[in-house]
C-alpha cells in the first residue's frame, strides 16, 4: 500500500507559513551595534574606487556622509547621485585590498530611493569593473538574488522572494569557498548556489544598480 500524502491544501497551508517566518525574519533589519573588526567609514579610505560597469558617461558619486542612523557612527558610505549612464548600467565602489579567494563579506544595506532600482549589496572576488560576484536585495522586486559578472555580463545564480522596508538597514552576508557560495539575509539564509566562473582571489566592494541611492555601513571582510 503506498503511504498516504497530505492534503494539498495542508500542504499549502505549511508551505505559506514557512514562507511567511522567512519574509518576517528578512523585514527585520540587523540589531545591536557594530561588527567587530567592521570598517564604518568614518577614517581615512585609502585604496577604493568608483567604477561602472556598462553605460557611459561618468561614474556616480560616492560619498561617506555623516548618518544619525548610522550602525558604526558617524558615518555611512552612500551613493549620493546616479551616473547618467542608463537603466542597465551597475554602480560599483571597490577596492583590491583585501584581496579574498576563500572568505565572509558581509555589510549593513539601506535603500535611501531610486525610481528605476532600489537597494543594492556586497562584491566579492573582484577582478575588475567587468568581472565580479554580488549580492543584493530590491525592495521594488521583493526579492533577493546572486549574480556573477563576467565580461561585463551578469548571469544569474539564484533568486529567492523577501520583503524588506526601504530606509532602515538590512545586513547581507556572503559565504564564499571554492564553487560554493551561501547569502543570509538579516541572518537568515536564503541562497545556496554553486558556480565556479571566478575562482581566484579578488577585492570587495559596493554595488547598487541605476538609480538606486543606497547607503552602506559596517562593512566586515574574513579570509578563510
Amino acid at each position: 500500500m503506498e503511504p498516504k500524502s497530505a492534503p494539498s491544501s495542508s500542504l499549502s497551508a505549511v508551505l505559506a507559513a514557512a514562507l511567511a517566518v522567512v519574509l518576517a525574519a528578512c523585514a527585520t533589519g540587523p540589531s545591536g551595534g557594530p561588527t567587530p573588526g567592521a570598517q564604518g567609514f568614518d577614517g581615512e579610505i585609502g585604496g577604493w574606487r568608483a567604477a561602472s560597469t556598462g553605460g557611459s558617461g561618468p561614474d556616480a558619486k560616492w560619498m561617506a556622509v555623516f548618518d544619525a542612523r548610522a550602525i558604526s557612527a558617524p558615518r555611512v558610505m552612500a551613493m549620493v547621485a546616479a551616473s547618467a549612464g542608463g537603466e542597465d548600467r551597475f554602480n560599483l565602489f571597490w577596492t583590491p585590498e583585501p584581496s579574498l579567494a576563500d572568505g565572509r563579506v558581509s555589510v549593513a544595506v539601506r535603500a535611501d530611493g531610486g525610481e528605476v532600482d532600489q537597494g543594492g549589496g556586497p562584491m566579492w572576488r573582484v577582478q575588475d569593473a567587468d568581472n565580479y560576484y554580488v549580492c543584493r536585495f530590491n525592495p521594488l522586486e521583493s526579492n533577493f538574488r546572486v549574480y556573477v559578472v563576467q565580461d561585463g555580463v551578469r548571469r544569474q545564480l539564484g533568486t529567492t522572494l523577501v520583503i524588506t522596508k526601504p530606509g532602515e538597514f538590512h545586513r547581507v552576508e556572503v559565504a564564499f569557498v571554492g564553487d560554493r557560495i551561501t547569502c543570509s539575509l538579516n541572518g537568515a539564509l536564503l541562497l545556496d548556489v554553486r558556480d565556479a566562473t571566478i575562482g581566484k582571489a579578488g577585492g570587495v566592494g559596493l554595488w547598487t544598480k541605476a538609480d538606486a541611492r543606497t547607503s552602506f555601513d559596517d562593512l566586515a571582510t574574513v579570509a578563510q
